[in-house]
Order: C-alpha cells, then sequence, then structure tokens
C-alpha cells in the first residue's frame, strides 16, 4: 500500500510540475533553495553531518541550475548580475559545508530572501497577466532587477 501512495505522489509532483510556467518553476526553486539551506544550518547544529552535506549539495545544485537557465542575451545586466549573485552564493555554501560555518549559510539566506521576495511578485503579476508573447515573458521579470 505505502508503495502505490508513494507512486501516486511522485505522479501528482511530476503533473505539477509539468503545468507550472517557467516563472513558476523558477519561483519553487528559489524557495526549495532557501529551504535547504535553513534544513542544513538546523543539521549544522544537530552535528549531522550526512544531512548537512546533502541539503548544502541540493542548494548548490539549485543555483547551478538558475544560473545555467540564464540568457544573458535578452537579460542584459539582470543576468549578469543574477550570475554573479549565484556565483556568490555557491563559493559561500561549499565554504559553509568545508568550514561547517553556520555565518555563511545566514549570509546566502539573506541575499537570497530580498530574490524570492522580489520573484513572488513576478509571479503575482504573471498570473494576472500572463504573456501572449515571447517577448512579454522579459518584462515582469525585470522587476526583480530592483532586489538586486
Amino acid at each position: 500500500m505505502y508503495s502505490n501512495l508513494k507512486k501516486g505522489y511522485f505522479k501528482y509532483q511530476q503533473t505539477d510540475v509539468l503545468t507550472l510556467s517557467n516563472v513558476e518553476i523558477i519561483d519553487r526553486l528559489l524557495k526549495a533553495m532557501c529551504s535547504d539551506i535553513e534544513r542544513a544550518a538546523d543539521a549544522m547544529e544537530r552535528g549531522d553531518v550526512a544531512i548537512k552535506g546533502e541539503r548544502i549539495s541540493r542548494a548548490i545544485a539549485i543555483a547551478g541550475e538558475l544560473q545555467a537557465s540564464l540568457n544573458f542575451e535578452e537579460g542584459g545586466e539582470m543576468a549578469d548580475r543574477l550570475n554573479s549573485l549565484y556565483d556568490y552564493m555557491i563559493r559561500e555554501l561549499l565554504m559553509a559545508n568545508l568550514k561547517n560555518d553556520k555565518k555563511r549559510l545566514e549570509g546566502v539566506k539573506e541575499v537570497l530572501m530580498p530574490l524570492i521576495e522580489a520573484w513572488q511578485q513576478v509571479v503575482l503579476q504573471y498570473k494576472s497577466h500572463p504573456p501572449v508573447d515571447k517577448a512579454a515573458h522579459v518584462e515582469p521579470v525585470k522587476q526583480v532587477q530592483t532586489a538586486l
């Protein structure tokens, strides 16, 4: 029975992700990254090295995926700034893991929170006025620039 529940939940997650817009996927990734950082900090406090490493690795992977998805041609200065921000986060997360430094985790979270808040505004705007063409996708995202 547990196996059937697990399969059903996995199928639900797949369907959920497949129906999200790119804007909503980025929103979820940013929130997941924040959650992983919080869980890594908790694991660090408990001395749970395995969970700390796993959560930091996940946060780094998310930052790497977000960085890899940047469109420098259309994104211009904002893409450059996000690239630098993701670089910073990845470096700090690596050092936090290496040195068991909770302050570095907190520093990354402090940088991440304004980005999450700005992106939530983009999601709200996207949901209330979904773009009709590809060019319209770029405009709401420019709002994030004020958070950087």
